[in-house]
């Protein structure tokens, strides 16, 4: 189970310092592309939760 954790760990947080990085590069103050970081950050956290998994 510890096993499982850690994955799940380790990918949230390259998946969160990937998300930083490229959301320096989209610079703006659009309330679509702040809907867009928002749901790309839920779908990060479930992909990671899958891939963990697998």
């Amino acid at each position: 189970m510890s096993k499982y954790i850690s994955i799940f760990f380790l990918t949230l947080l390259v998946s969160v310092i990937c998300f930083f990085i490229f959301s320096n590069v989209f610079d703006g103050g659009d309330y679509a592309e702040t809907a867009i970081y928002t749901f790309s950050a839920i779908i990060i956290i479930l992909l990671s939760f899958s891939v963990s998994l697998m």
